[in-house]
């Protein structure tokens, strides 16, 4: 379980109420510290993004041509299950400094 890097408060980030389309932290509900998920975790999601649209070409490819790609959809889609379960056990949250906190 996630912890708030605060207070050690147990999170549950679907729970949260997101702050807003573009910006990326999150406030605990007990000591309302701002906290975001390691830098780590954000390239994972953009490694994430690139093998999705390679399976939205391959999905593409197999409606279009037929199904001499569908080991290679199958196969994308795999890889995407077992790095998203993979990068989600190894998320952890660390504070959020916004520009005011770094002045």
């Amino acid at each position: 379980m996630l912890t708030c890097p605060h207070c050690g408060y147990e999170i549950c980030i679907r729970k949260l109420p997101h702050q807003g389309l573009f910006k990326s932290h999150r406030i605990c509900p007990k000591c309302e510290g701002s906290f975001t998920p390691d830098t780590d975790t954000k390239y994972r999601q953009a490694v994430l993004i690139l093998i999705l649209i390679i399976s939205l070409v391959i999905t593409l490819l197999l409606y279009f041509e037929g199904t001499r790609w569908l080991i290679a959809a199958i196969f994308s889609y795999a890889i995407f299950g077992i790095i998203l379960y993979w990068g989600n056990k190894r998320m952890y949250l660390v504070p959020y400094l916004n520009d005011r906190d770094k002045n």
